[in-house]
């Protein structure tokens, strides 16, 4: 097939805006966190979750007991999937009805650290 005059144009031009809006905003897929996770993503989850009373401890950025039950409680009351595991509806549920934690929020500076093991 041979391509000429404006509608080639048009297509290239759509073409290369598509490509150069894919490379400038490339998807990224965030994996689900479970149990036995941590880092900074559970710590901003925990922070969260605080801000909405289901986690009554620290952050402490280790995904334990305690923060699948505040998962699963969330979960429940957004009308999600409950199962404990945080994946990118309940991200994306957690995060139109939170804001983004302060420092302080997550790491609580000059308190003792929360050892519930959460």
């Amino acid at each position: 097939m041979r391509w000429s005059g404006r509608a080639a144009t048009a297509a290239l031009t759509a073409l290369v805006a598509l490509t150069s809006a894919t490379a400038c905003h490339p998807v990224r897929i965030t994996p689900a966190l479970r149990p036995g996770a941590h880092g900074p993503a559970v710590r901003d989850l925990q922070a969260r979750l605080a801000q909405l009373a289901l986690f009554p401890h620290d952050p402490t950025g280790r995904y334990g007991a305690g923060t699948a039950r505040a998962v699963r409680t969330f979960q429940e009351e957004a009308g999600l999937a409950v199962t404990g595991t945080y994946a990118s509806a309940d991200r994306s549920a957690l995060r139109s009805r939170t804001r983004k934690p302060t420092r302080d929020e997550l790491h609580h500076p000059g308190k003792i650290p929360d050892r519930s093991g959460d």
